[in-house]
């Protein structure tokens, strides 16, 4: 018998993508984004992080990417759906995380990490 097991029959994600929730207004400058990406590395190795824009105005719409190495880091930075970035204000420091869909896909401010 095989001993190796994929993800998807160990009952992981199939995804490595998270989407994120943010307020505009608590993220300005690249300090706060920084904070922001601080926070979901404590989750493991991330490869890529977004934030989406609107494609007309080009602002950000409160939404962000981030693809970790790994399923099981998905896991660990889904496991709290609201979270608190530790160095961002209150009361902007609050955060939605869940899977990605992809509903969310549309054009992005990216931000290769790897």
């Amino acid at each position: 018998m095989n001993a190796i097991r994929s993800s998807a029959q160990r009952g992981l994600n199939i995804t490595r993508t998270i989407t994120i929730k943010h307020n505009i207004d608590g993220i300005t400058n690249m300090n706060d984004s920084l904070a922001l990406i601080s926070h979901l590395k404590k989750f493991g190795t991330l490869v890529t992080f977004n934030f989406k824009k609107d494609p007309l105005t080009k602002e950000r719409t409160g939404l962000a990417f981030a693809t970790y190495l790994h399923y099981d880091d998905v896991n660990n930075a889904t496991a709290k759906r609201t979270q608190i970035v530790d160095k961002l204000k209150a009361p902007y420091n609050s955060i939605e995380v869940e899977l990605f869909s992809q509903k969310d896909k549309h054009a992005t401010e990216k931000t290769k990490l790897l």
